[in-house]
């Protein structure tokens, strides 16, 4: 008689850690990148140790503290790259100079004021003129600048950028050095210029002729382009207090219908010799391309990453496993920008996707309903209870809330979510004739979507009132990780019983 037997090894947990090399990279890679933040460390010093520690790891392999120094020497690298990826703003703070100034978003309108992103080219005083290529955001108090105009300027550079003290540190850590006001008196010379317009401008132009209804369009332009420029402040709110933020941001769902639609646009590919790479290629360039239309937001790079070596994985035959690839994400991302670390939008796009591979696929393999319906709403289930679940202390610690209504209605809103992003593309290359049937539909769906999030925003339990402290949010994320590493030491064995009557013993008897 077969049966199984359960049983706890750490043996097996090593060997799937085995499997997942990049996330011994990736842990102490972001210890480095914390240090930074806590500790000043001579950068030269840092080095030295560094090259040292990575000698004794080369020469202590294959013995187990080869391991130790590796992780060592992997710290000490993210301190190296936190410490020369810092941005150093070459304009000087708190002074009135004269500077250059080019406008490179299109100025949204506040209460009394617009709000336009800018960089400072050059600025100069009594020593001359000095080059810079500082970001920053710019105070307009005048209607008189647009999008690509290039701006002499009597201004100085703050660097305050908000009120709050925490997203003054988030801006600053995407790279926006401080804030510059503009006004009528203090513009020297415009020369207005429209610039080349960007790949998201042109996606929002082609998709603004048709428009009808202005909330379900923003949701399109939002969920397609990632503007979300004519969402409205109640309807955002009513996506953030249900939970359903997330659709708004272009990430692996929006990336991974671009992948479907370009990879069945490429089918006759396949019949031609390697035609299956040459495919698997123009689907990367696709991945990146609408990756760069809809803004490369931290969540969009992920995902674009991800996909990109699923498909080289696909184009070599090589094998592919999900968390070592959200691992070479993550690691290839803060290599390029440390800062990312603190980016909540790369945080709950990393968190949303460890949440789904760990814990929802292991389970949806235990699925056995054999239609396809009942399945594939247990699959949307699950993978937006485990979402939710990895994503619910880090939006309690930021946003002070709890949107336990998320893990219902993402299922729900789901397919909705689907129908916008199909056919948003669509509309996109599509002939104007076409794209004006797609982009009803697409609208359509949206109203739907808009209904149920607005109409589930106002029931009492929709949200929690809840800011959890750092103390509870590390509680929580150290018993997520726990209930992993203990799912992972299981080690199912099949053990065959014999009956008493199939024993040696019982035939040596009858015999």
């Amino acid at each position: 008689m077969a049966s199984w037997r359960t049983t706890f090894s750490f043996a097996a947990l090593g060997h799937r850690l085995q499997a997942v090399p990049m996330l011994l990279i990736v842990v102490p890679f972001i210890l480095g990148i914390l240090l930074y933040e806590s500790y000043v460390l001579p950068l030269g010093a840092v080095i030295c140790v560094m090259l040292l520690v990575a000698l004794a790891t080369w020469l202590l392999i294959p013995r187990w503290t080869a391991w130790c120094y590796a992780a060592v020497a992997i710290i000490l690298l993210g301190y190296t790259i936190a410490e020369l990826r810092a941005p150093h703003p070459s304009t000087p703070y708190n002074k009135t100079i004269e500077m250059e100034v080019s406008v490179e978003s299109t100025p949204l309108p506040r209460s009394d004021y617009s709000v336009a992103e800018g960089r400072i080219t050059s600025w100069s005083n009594d020593t001359g003129e000095h080059r810079a290529d500082d970001r920053v955001v710019l105070w307009l108090r005048t209607d008189s600048i647009t999008f690509g105009d290039r701006l002499t300027l009597a201004a100085h550079l703050t660097p305050r950028i908000s009120r709050h003290a925490s997203y003054d540190r988030l801006m600053h850590r995407r790279g926006i050095v401080g804030g510059v006001g503009i006004n009528s008196y203090n513009i020297l010379h415009n020369r207005h210029g429209q610039a080349a317009l960007s790949l998201q401008q042109r996606a929002t132009e082609r998709l603004r002729p048709h428009l009808r209804d202005t909330s379900s369009y923003a949701i399109v332009e939002a969920m397609v382009a990632g503007s979300r420029d004519l969402m409205s402040v109640p309807l955002r709110e009513a996506y953030a207090t249900t939970g359903l933020a997330h659709l708004m941001a272009v990430s692996g769902l929006h990336l991974g219908i671009v992948m479907v639609i370009i990879a069945t646009l490429l089918l006759p590919l396949r019949l031609l010799h390697h035609g299956h790479r040459i495919a698997h290629i123009l689907t990367i360039v696709a991945i990146w391309l609408f990756a760069t239309m809809s803004g490369l937001s931290p969540s969009v790079i992920r995902a674009a990453l991800m996909l990109s070596i699923l498909q080289l994985a696909l184009a070599g035959t090589w094998r592919y496993n999900s968390l070592n690839a959200l691992c070479l994400a993550a690691f290839a991302m803060l290599i390029y920008r440390p800062n990312y670390l603190y980016d909540i939008s790369f945080e709950l796009s990393v968190m949303a996707v460890a949440g789904i591979v760990l814990w929802a696929i292991p389970l949806i393999r235990h699925i056995r309903l054999k239609r396809w319906l009942p399945r594939m709403m247990a699959t949307t289930i699950l993978i937006g209870i485990a979402a939710t679940l990895w994503t619910l202390p880090l939006v309690s610690h930021t946003f002070g809330n709890m949107p336990v209504a998320s893990i219902v209605l993402t299922p729900a809103v789901m397919l909705f979510a689907y129908i916008i992003v199909i056919c948003g593309i669509l509309s996109l290359i599509l002939p104007t004739s076409l794209a004006s049937t797609t982009m009803a539909v697409a609208e359509w769906a949206a109203h739907v979507q808009n209904s149920v999030v607005e109409y589930s925003a106002t029931l009492p339990y929709a949200s929690i009132n809840h800011t959890m402290s750092e103390g509870e949010v590390m509680i929580c994320y150290a018993t997520y990780i726990a209930i992993t590493l203990l799912a992972g030491s299981i080690n199912r064995k099949k053990v065959v019983t014999l009956s008493y009557a199939d024993t040696p013993r019982h035939r040596t008897s009858q015999e």
